[in-house]
């Protein structure tokens, strides 16, 4: 682990987990469940840091009140839902409880990838994702526990990394380590601990999609990687993926 905290090599593998362990249902679809899930996930792939996916949980929710796409202030509906809020906090709490020790971080959307996950790209500007950061940072406020010492946020549009600021606000506040994920441009991310991605601002690597097809990558060991578990693979191919980013972040 890095001075704060984080670990050179992290891992995003709810969604390969959720068809390898459980056979392809959401276990967010049974929060009272999901520690077991995310302990059973951390030993397979030997996860230094584990994800308990608030972005997961928001889309169950979703889907079990039968929406598909919304707008803005749908959206800001539904995270000030009291029913969505006890499913995450009911997540949290079995998370913590099952996990123990291990180092654990609270992965959400920001503004922009929520945006488009639920809403019309045409529909989508600047005033849209201020009132979703803000709408974000409100939802963050009611789960933020002190087991939990890192949050990682992942984007997509580069216009809502001007809006992070109450979502940053709320880690130093609470002294927690702030993670942005954007593969695109990040230039112009501020106020966050680590940024993975390609820009000049980043100081780790989202790993390219070619090191799981069996292409050759080279990998630096000082280097931080994130990367995600593709879902169709077999455990054995993501086993002995894994052991190579292991060897090189060693």
């Amino acid at each position: 682990m890095s001075p704060n905290g984080l670990p050179p090599l992290w891992i995003d593998g709810m969604a390969f987990g959720a068809r390898v362990l459980r056979g392809g249902d959401d276990p967010w679809d049974t929060p009272g469940e999901l520690g077991l899930f995310l302990r059973e996930l951390a030993s397979l792939l030997a996860l230094d840091i584990v994800d308990i996916d608030i972005g997961a949980g928001i889309a169950a929710f979703a889907r079990a009140q039968g929406i598909e796409r919304t707008d803005s202030a749908g959206i800001e509906d539904l995270l000030s839902d009291a029913g969505l809020r006890t499913r995450l906090k009911r997540g949290i709490e079995t998370a913590t409880g099952a996990l123990g020790a291990r180092p654990l971080a609270l992965a959400l959307p920001g503004p922009g990838a929520l945006a488009q996950a639920l809403m019309d790209q045409g529909e989508i500007d600047e005033d849209v994702l201020d009132d979703l950061a803000m709408a974000l940072a409100d939802l963050l406020r009611a789960l933020v526990v002190p087991a939990i010492g890192v949050l990682r946020f992942t984007e997509a549009d580069p216009r809502a990394l001007e809006f992070f600021e109450p979502l940053t606000n709320i880690a130093r506040h609470y002294e927690m380590t702030s993670v942005l994920v954007m593969p695109g441009a990040a230039d112009e991310a501020t106020g966050f601990d680590r940024i993975y991605g390609s820009a000049a601002a980043a100081d780790g690597r989202i790993l390219a999609p070619a090191f799981w097809e069996g292409g050759d990558v080279a990998l630096a060991g000082d280097t931080p990687v994130f990367t995600e578990v593709p879902v169709s693979l077999v455990p054995e191919t993501v086993l002995a993926k894994l052991r190579v980013l292991s060897e090189s972040a060693s």
